[in-house]
C-alpha cells in the first residue's frame, strides 16, 4: 500500500513538474536582461560628400532567460534623409547564432539576430557592423555631426556606453565636441565624458537607465563635407525611382496599348444630321446604354415610362407636403401582367415590379432586393444583346468585371506596402500600384463600339438634335443654303402622341426639358398613365416630376445610381541627433 502511495506521490509531483515547466518558458520575459557593454567604433569620411559612417557595435549583453538572440533598430533617415544602412557583417565572439533578417518597422531597420531553433542564456556578445550616409547636417558657420550613440529606445538598462570616432585627415574642429545623457529632450551633460584628441573623439557614460542614451555632437570646418547637389539626390533616390517608373510604365503601359488596340470606337462618318426616330428601332434602355456603355439611372427611369405610356403601367404621384415631410412620394401601378409583348428586359423588370406588388400597386419609398437584381440581371443582358447584334465589339459588362476586380485587389494588396516607399519593395509596390491606377483609367474607356455600333450612334446623336432644336431654330436650318445636309424629309407632325413615343428616348438622352417645351401647350390634365396634379398639369410639370423626383424614386427602389531639427550646439538634448535606434530581445 505504501508503495503505491508513494508511485502515485511521484506521479502527481512529475505531472506538476511537466505542467509548471512549460509555464515557466511560456512566460520566460525575452526582454529581461542588461546590456552590459554597447561600444561602437565609427570611421567618419566624405566618401559620401554628406559624410559617410562605417560603424562597428559590439554590444554586451547578459540574458536572464533563455532568448533566441536580439533585436536592432537602427533610424533609416536622419533630417529627411535616407542613411542608406547597408549591413556587412553580423559575428558574435560568444558564438550565439548571428543569422539575421531585417524588416522597415515606424521609420527603423529592424536586424532580428538569432536562430529561431536555438535559444541562448547568460553573457553573450553580438557585432554589427555597417556604412551609413548623410550623417552631416550643414549650417552658415559649421558642418555637424549631432549623433546618438545607443539610442532611447532600449528597454533594457546599459551599464557602459561607449563611443570613439575616427576623424579623416584634413577635417578641423571649429566647435568642441559636447555630450548628453538622459531620456529624449534631456539636456543633462554631468552623465557623460567627451574627449578630443588628434583626429579621434571619444564619449563614455555608465549606468544608463532604460530609455537613456548617450548623444555627442561636434562642429566642423566648412568645405570637406558637401551639401546635397542634384547628382547626390539621384545618387540616394536613383534607383527608387527607377523601381517606381518600372512597373508603372508596364502595368500602365499595358493598359494604354489595351485600349489603343480594342478600346477604341471604328471610324464614323463624323456628321450628325437630324433624325426622327430611333436608330434601327431600338428601344429607349438600348440607346441609352449605346451611347453611354452603361445601364444606369435614367435608362431605368424611361423604361419604366415608356411602359406606362404603352398601357403596362400607371405612374401615381402622391402629394407629400406637411410640417415633416416635404416634396412628392411616388408609386406604380400594375394595370397589364400579360408580357408575352414585351423584350427581355422589359420582361424581368414588369416581373420584378409584379413580384413586390401589394395589391398591384408597388410603393418606391425603399429599395426592393428583386428590383436590384433585376436591374443588375438586365445590365448583364443588355449589353450581351448589343454585342450579339453587332453594336460593341464585345460585351462591356464581361469585358470589364473580372479585370477591374483583378486591378481592385492588386491596389488592396500593393497599397498598404507602397507606404514603405523608400524601400526597394515599396517602390516597386507604389510603382505597381500607379501602374494598376492607369490601368484602371484605361479599362474605364474600354467599351467601343463597331462600325454599326458607331453609325447607330450617330444616328442617336442625330435624334437628341430633333429633340433638343427649337422648332423656329429648325426652320431656320431647312430653308438656310448652307445647310445642304438636312434631310428633304418633313418633321413628324407634333402630336401627343408623338410627345408620348419620343419622351423616353428624350429622358435617355438628357433633352426631356427641351422636348417638353414644343408641346407645352398641349397638356390641361394628366394622360392617363400618370396619376398627378391636376390643378396645374403641363408638359413642363410633368417633365419636371419625372425626371426629377420620380427618377430619385426609381434610383430608390431599383438600387440603381443615380445620374451619375536644429543644431546639436545651443540647444542640443540627449535623443536629439541621428543614429541612436534601439532594440530588445526575443
Amino acid at each position: 500500500m505504501k508503495r503505491t502511495y508513494k508511485f502515485y506521490a511521484a506521479l502527481l509531483a512529475a505531472i506538476i513538474v511537466v505542467l509548471a515547466l512549460p509555464a515557466q518558458l511560456a512566460y520566460a520575459d525575452v526582454n529581461a536582461f542588461t546590456v552590459t557593454d554597447f561600444t561602437v567604433d565609427y570611421n567618419l569620411t566624405n566618401t559620401d560628400p554628406q559624410g559617410q559612417m562605417h560603424t562597428i557595435e559590439k554590444i554586451k549583453v547578459d540574458f536572464t532567460d533563455y532568448n533566441h538572440g536580439i533585436l536592432r533598430a537602427i533610424p533609416a533617415y536622419y533630417k529627411n534623409q535616407p542613411l542608406n544602412i547597408h549591413i556587412n557583417q553580423v559575428s558574435s565572439d560568444t558564438g550565439a547564432p548571428t543569422q539575421f533578417t531585417t524588416s522597415m518597422q515606424n521609420g527603423n531597420e529592424v536586424l532580428k539576430i538569432g536562430d529561431s531553433n536555438t535559444t541562448v542564456t547568460g553573457a553573450q556578445e553580438y557585432t554589427i557592423d555597417y556604412t551609413i550616409d548623410n550623417v552631416i547636417s550643414f549650417y552658415a558657420d559649421h558642418d555637424e555631426l549631432y549623433w546618438d550613440v545607443n539610442g532611447d529606445q532600449w528597454n533594457q538598462p546599459f551599464t557602459r556606453v561607449h563611443a570613439t570616432m575616427r576623424l579623416p585627415a584634413g577635417l578641423s574642429i571649429t566647435k568642441p565636441p559636447v555630450c548628453y545623457t538622459g531620456a529624449f529632450g534631456t539636456t543633462d551633460s554631468s552623465g557623460c565624458t567627451v574627449n578630443q584628441q588628434r583626429g579621434l573623439i571619444t564619449a563614455d557614460a555608465s549606468n544608463l537607465a532604460a530609455g537613456f542614451t548617450l548623444t555627442f555632437v561636434v562642429g566642423f570646418g566648412k568645405g570637406y563635407f558637401h551639401p546635397v547637389q542634384l547628382s547626390d539626390v539621384w545618387h540616394d533616390y536613383g534607383m527608387y525611382v527607377v523601381e517606381f517608373i518600372v512597373p508603372m510604365l508596364l502595368i500602365g503601359g499595358a493598359g494604354f496599348v489595351w485600349w489603343w488596340r480594342r478600346g477604341r470606337d471604328a471610324k464614323g462618318t463624323g456628321i450628325i444630321v437630324p433624325q426622327y426616330g430611333a436608330p434601327d428601332n431600338l428601344s429607349p434602355l438600348e440607346v441609352g446604354t449605346l451611347i453611354d456603355f452603361r445601364v444606369d439611372n435614367r435608362d431605368v427611369t424611361a423604361t419604366v415610362i415608356d411602359l406606362a405610356i404603352r398601357k403596362y403601367l400607371r405612374v401615381i404621384e402622391q402629394d407629400n407636403t406637411g410640417l415633416m415631410n416635404m416634396g412628392k412620394r411616388f408609386a406604380i401601378d400594375i394595370l397589364n401582367s400579360d408580357l408575352s409583348g414585351l423584350n427581355q428586359w422589359e420582361s424581368q423588370l414588369m416581373g420584378a415590379l409584379i413580384s413586390e406588388a401589394d395589391d398591384s400597386t408597388v410603393s418606391l419609398t425603399k429599395q426592393m432586393p428583386s428590383l436590384k437584381i433585376a436591374v443588375r440581371s438586365i445590365k448583364k443582358s443588355v449589353d450581351a444583346s448589343l454585342a450579339d447584334r453587332g453594336y460593341f465589339v464585345s460585351n462591356p459588362y464581361r469585358y470589364l468585371a473580372l479585370p477591374l476586380a483583378a486591378i481592385i485587389v492588386l491596389i488592396w494588396f500593393l497599397a498598404p506596402k507602397s507606404v514603405q516607399a523608400l524601400t526597394p519593395f515599396g517602390a516597386l509596390s507604389a510603382g505597381a500600384t500607379a501602374g494598376a491606377v492607369i490601368f484602371a483609367i484605361f479599362f474605364h474607356f474600354m467599351p467601343a463600339r463597331t462600325a454599326k455600333g458607331v453609325a447607330a450612334n450617330e444616328q442617336a446623336q442625330g435624334l437628341k438634335m430633333y429633340l433638343n432644336i427649337a422648332e423656329k431654330d429648325r426652320l431656320n436650318m431647312l430653308q438656310s443654303p448652307d445647310a445642304p445636309y438636312m434631310p428633304k424629309t418633313n418633321a413628324p407632325e407634333q402630336t401627343i402622341d408623338l410627345f408620348e413615343k419620343m419622351l423616353p428616348y428624350a429622358i435617355v438622352l438628357k433633352v426631356e426639358k427641351e422636348w417638353a417645351k414644343k408641346f407645352e401647350d398641349m397638356y390641361h390634365t394628366p394622360p392617363s398613365w400618370y396619376s398627378g396634379n391636376y390643378t396645374a398639369f403641363s408638359t413642363g410639370y410633368l417633365v419636371g416630376s419625372l425626371g426629377g423626383g420620380f427618377g430619385n424614386a426609381v434610383a430608390t427602389g431599383f438600387g440603381v445610381s443615380g445620374n451619375a531639427s536644429g543644431s546639436g550646439f545651443g540647444g542640443g538634448f540627449a535623443g536629439g541627433g541621428g543614429g541612436g535606434g534601439g532594440g530588445g530581445g526575443w
